[in-house]
């Protein structure tokens, strides 16, 4: 899975761009626990070629609060 396809699918979930830096990504997304509003946050590198495994995993369960269990698949 590429950067683009990850980005693209945080955003149609609700996720937004906090802030880049260089090619390092940061996106958010708020979700509601015990009446209070939270936010998750997750940074996503901005380079060509297929994302890590190990870091995909590290990108889903960062959003998870806001997205569900397995959103990214």
């Amino acid at each position: 899975m590429t950067a683009k396809q990850v980005v693209r699918k945080i955003l149609s979930l609700g996720g937004y761009l906090k802030r880049q830096v260089g090619s390092h990504a940061r996106y958010g997304a708020l979700y509601e626990e015990d009446g209070q509003e939270q936010e998750c946050a997750t940074t996503v590198a901005m380079h060509t070629g297929d994302i890590p495994v190990g870091t995909l995993h590290r990108i889903e369960k960062d959003m998870e609060p806001a997205f569900g269990k397995g959103w990214l698949k």
